[in-house]
């Protein structure tokens, strides 16, 4: 059936939309998916944005599109229109763009390079990240909330810091000295200051190596040592230098740990008021083996009709995190947990998390619930929001649960086999409906660094996603959308979670290699049902793996956003995060303006402003978190294959850049580089085709090519894993003994490691080799 023709987008149509946006630069992606406009008409939306912006009827700042000030100042009806019903007018002490155009300068994230200089990302999003030469930083450090301005440099629009808002850096890790009166540490972390103040102590002796947590102030940093290293050289030191390094802590200050221990540890009968009882539903839980915090239940029942009801019940954190109290700003400020191997850095104390906010079986536990029905081919009916009181019956694990839909006979578990058949029925019918709209699923296996005692890495396993996986993740999938649904036909103001349209020219790169290997693809803007069509199409292909990177590195991250412009990974209209409030805080600010609007919270609600910036702190720290969790895999990643040295594997080229090759390792699922140089002479990059060419005689390393390599060095200190090329039983690589295949290192030969699962979700930057296997169990996959 040929496509129906696009409509052509009209000038006012955009103009519109920007006047709602209340001032706001907007790039044109983000404004074509508010205006619900197909995405192949973003060409020639372009073309007419190009002409709005020539008239000086619409503004240009960095990528991005805004009416003019004096325009918007006119247009007081726009302006209104900008907020949302019912919300107060922004307040200058929580809106940062009300801040900045107040005179108030603007403000950023910094983010420091080991080199000295640095690129700030301006926390109201509009415009562009800007360049920060190793001179204009002033006292700022790696990941510090910075006031700066903007200036002409020679590499355009360049950044000058001129005052630190916020240091975001917490603690950091150094070996102690006392000399005299003074008293201080020598960092580890080379980006910072050589000598930080603290107060003499008796908790570390001169020379040790001490974690010190830093004062809050703006000036230079200084701090107090809280506790004493006792084996530097150990490898959990390092996961601590990443956490440190983006802005984490593995203690919480006195306050937040008082208050913590004041919380109750069980249900009162004075907190069970106003609550529907559940207690009565065989609600269970489903987790890894290794989870300890369990904030979600699912009960799944069979309806006259042929129908289904769905019960997901979210651990009630709002009931004892409060506002304005020391918890709620620790959690606000950590934004989430962290998920390291072998530890997490919570964000909420663990006698909350591992506690009462925890549906730990054969307890009361209190809950917010998303009570929702389907019909038979998953179409969505009625839904329910309230909250209520549970207890679960059951701690299960994803294992248990996919062995018994197996055919396997679990006997601790029998009694609860109807309801998993149940649950895997309604599980096919819901991912159905979302693949048929247009869902994207990359479906990439998941890993697991397995540690010793000591902290070594003992293997890498990869984790397949089972039944009991997709189980879980459906149901929280249908729940963020039903709750999302829930406020959207309100118009009630909350905080979305929201993803854009993919990057075109990345797009265009992933579309054309998999034209190159014979599969009809769609136009670069076609929407998420052609994208999804075309992944299913490449099941089984050889490349599958090459080419679901590139599409992933075309992806835009998902965000939180109190204006909700849709999900495109997901097709979805309306979407938000509802179901982790233990280990997210947007969903703890979800769950209480769902207690607001239920009656059941008291006190002021959140202006609209307000939400902007714990969106904003929340996309952040999620960030901080994946950042810090790919730097501790990558450093494990190479402490394991540093015993793999002179090791051979088959391998994949994953991707193709200017210095190099990153091959995916088959036997151990860990990517390494390939120097560009250690290829030979001649080979330069043909970004078109994704692959490094010799010019002289035409042979290449292409993405997806199947190659065989031999790990030449990894540098755990670097997150470097080196590797070289093997032919006819010979390394390429200078520097690398050539040799024969199939040597016996110390009767070792033929020693096989494991294949773990690994996931890449952004592009790679300058750090070359850095391994990237996937999360741990009990994590949910972000959407």
């Amino acid at each position: 059936m040929p496509e129906s023709p696009i409509p052509d987008v009209r000038p006012d149509a955009l103009l519109a939309e920007l006047r709602r946006a209340g001032g706001k630069a907007v790039s044109l992606p983000e404004l074509l998916q508010r205006m619900r406009v197909h995405p192949r008409a973003r060409r020639s939306a372009a073309k007419v944005m190009k002409k709005l912006v020539q008239e000086g009827a619409v503004q240009e700042v960095g990528g991005r599109f805004a009416i003019p000030a004096a325009r918007t100042a006119r247009t007081p009806e726009g302006a209104r229109q900008g907020r949302a019903r019912g919300a107060r007018p922004p307040d200058r002490e929580t809106d940062p763009r009300a801040a900045a155009q107040a005179g108030k300068g603007l403000v950023g994230f910094f983010t420091k390079h080991r080199d000295g200089f640095g690129f700030l990302a301006r926390i109201d999003r509009q415009g562009p990240d800007l360049f920060v030469a190793p001179g204009d930083g002033g006292r700022a450090v790696d990941g510090d909330v910075v006031r700066f301005e903007i200036f002409a440099g020679r590499r355009g629009e360049q950044a000058r810091i001129v005052e630190v808002v916020e240091r975001g850096r917490r603690m950091l890790i150094g070996s102690y000295a006392a000399r005299g009166q003074e008293s201080f540490v020598v960092p580890l972390d080379e980006q910072l200051p050589p000598v930080v103040p603290v107060p003499e102590t008796r908790l570390v002796r001169n020379g040790e190596v001490a974690k010190v947590w830093l004062e809050t102030g703006p000036g230079p940093l200084a701090g107090r040592v809280v506790d004493r290293v006792p084996n530097p050289q150990a490898p959990s030191v390092e996961v601590l230098r990443a956490a440190y390094a983006h802005g984490f802590a593995d203690v919480f200050p006195a306050e937040v740990v008082a208050e913590a221990e004041a919380t109750p540890d069980r249900v009162r009968p004075e907190d069970r008021e106003g609550r529907r009882d559940l207690t009565g539903i065989p609600l269970v839980t489903i987790d890894g083996e290794d989870a300890r915090d369990f904030d979600d239940a699912v009960f799944v029942e069979k309806l006259p009709g042929r129908g289904y009801r769905l019960v997901v019940a979210i651990a009630d954190v709002s009931h004892y995190v409060r506002p304005g109290r020391p918890l709620d700003a620790e959690a606000l400020r950590r934004g989430t947990s962290v998920y390291f191997p072998g530890t997490v850095l919570p964000m909420l104390p663990e006698r909350l998390s591992n506690g009462v906010c925890s549906l730990n079986p054969e307890v009361e536990r209190l809950c917010m619930v998303a009570d929702m029905r389907f019909d038979a081919a998953g179409a969505p009916g009625p839904v329910e929001v309230y909250s209520a009181v549970m207890r679960s019956v059951a701690r299960c694990t994803y294992t248990e649960v996919a062995r018994m839909l197996d055919g396997e006979r679990v006997p601790h578990r029998e009694f609860l086999r109807d309801g998993f058949v149940r649950m895997g029925e309604l599980q096919e019918i819901l991912g159905g409906v979302r693949r048929r709209r247009g869902s994207i699923d990359f479906d990439l296996p998941e890993s697991k660094i397995v540690l010793a005692e000591d902290g070594k890495v003992l293997a890498i396993e990869q984790r397949p996603r089972n039944r009991a996986h997709r189980i879980v993740e459906e149901f929280m999938l249908a729940a963020n959308e039903a709750v999302a649904r829930w406020f959207g036909d309100r118009d009630l103001p909350t905080i979305y979670r929201v993803h854009g349209l993919p990057d075109e020219d990345k797009l265009q790169a992933f579309l054309d290699l998999a034209r190159a290997q014979g599969f009809v693809v769609p136009e670069a803007g076609a929407g998420p049902l052609a994208l999804a069509d075309l992944l299913d199409r490449l099941a089984g292909h050889p490349q599958q793996r090459a080419l679901n990177q590139l599409l992933l590195r075309a992806m835009m991250q998902a965000v939180y956003s109190p204006e909700n412009i849709g999900h495109f990974g997901l097709a979805a209209e309306h979407y938000l995060h509802f179901t982790s409030p233990i280990r997210r805080y947007p969903d703890l600010i979800v769950h209480r303006l769902l207690r607001e609007e239920l009656g059941q919270l008291q006190g002021r609600k959140p202006r609209a402003g307000e939400l902007e910036r714990i969106a904003m702190v929340a996309s952040d720290r999620e960030r901080a978190a994946m950042k810090s969790e790919r730097d501790v895999n990558a450093y494990y990643a190479a402490l394991y294959m540093a015993d793999q040295v002179g090791e051979r594997s088959p391998g994949t080229v994953a991707a193709v850049v200017e210095f190099g090759l990153f091959v995916s390792m088959s036997r151990w699922h860990v990517e390494g580089l390939v120097k560009t140089e250690d290829l030979g002479e001649g080979f330069v990059l043909d970004k078109d085709g994704h692959a490094l060419v010799e010019k002289r005689s035409g042979r290449s390393y292409r993405v997806g090519d199947d190659v065989e390599v031999e790990v030449a060095a990894a540098d755990p200190a670097r997150r470097r894993i080196d590797l070289a090329i093997v032919e006819g039983g010979r390394t390429r690589a200078p520097g690398v003994a050539p040799r024969p295949k199939g040597r016996d290192r110390g009767g070792e030969k033929g020693r096989k490691g494991p294949r773990p699962g690994e996931k890449r979700e952004e592009k790679r930057g300058g750090k070359a080799g850095r391994a990237r296997p996937g999360k741990p169990e009990k994590k949910r996959r972000r959407r």
